[in-house]
């Protein structure tokens, strides 16, 4: 693993883990007006976005989004607002996502990893965030939705699901661990020697 790809993926614990503990005051999306019920994509699982969305926790934003790889695949958090990381179009506005989370103190938050899957690539991305509180589910998937239905992980786009059964029902989050690919680390360093052994 080089140098920046070690940042990289310390980054994503060390910037999720600044959340535990603190309140959710408030959640933004980017939407045009003609977005409905807070999507791009019509779905029933739950809200498809082409952007990214800004968590802000202690006056201080953090911008989840899919721009782990070059090509902007995969999740990654980084400090500061979506605005300063992705380009978005005119015609989008942000959009505060009024919801049950906000408000709440964050529990825990966790990273489910799956390996790149391009051919010859070795390594991980994040294809989930699970953030929970004492009585809230917010997953974060880099998944796409295509004629209504998810069908394709390591993606641009984004799903945010509120429903731990619908999580269940896809295989999402620590539902997916084992059959559906994902994998769970505790730290940077499991991860990293986890990584190592790739190369073998």
């Amino acid at each position: 693993m080089t140098t920046d790809s070690a940042k990289l993926y310390s980054q994503q614990f060390d910037n999720l883990n600044r959340l535990v503990g603190k309140r959710i005051d408030e959640i933004v999306f980017y939407l045009e007006d003609t977005d409905k019920d807070f999507s791009e994509v019509e779905n029933s699982y739950g809200k498809s976005l082409h952007n990214g969305i800004d968590i802000k926790s202690d006056n201080i934003y953090f911008s989840i989004g899919c721009r782990f790889t070059d090509i902007h695949y995969g999740l990654t958090i980084s400090e500061g607002r979506t605005t300063e990381f992705e380009f978005i179009e005119e015609e989008k506005k942000p959009i505060i996502f009024d919801t049950k989370i906000i408000g709440q103190t964050i529990k825990s938050v966790d990273i489910y990893w799956m390996k790149i899957p391009w051919d010859g690539a070795v390594g991980y991305y994040p294809q989930e965030f699970v953030i929970k509180t004492e009585n809230a589910f917010f997953l974060i998937s880099s998944i796409e939705i295509n004629n209504g239905e998810v069908n394709t992980e390591f993606t641009n786009e984004l799903l945010v699901i509120e429903n731990e059964q619908t999580a269940k029902q896809l295989q999402l989050g620590h539902y997916g661990l084992g059959d559906n690919g994902r994998e769970w680390f505790n730290n940077f360093e499991e991860l990293n020697e986890a990584d190592k052994k790739n190369w073998l």
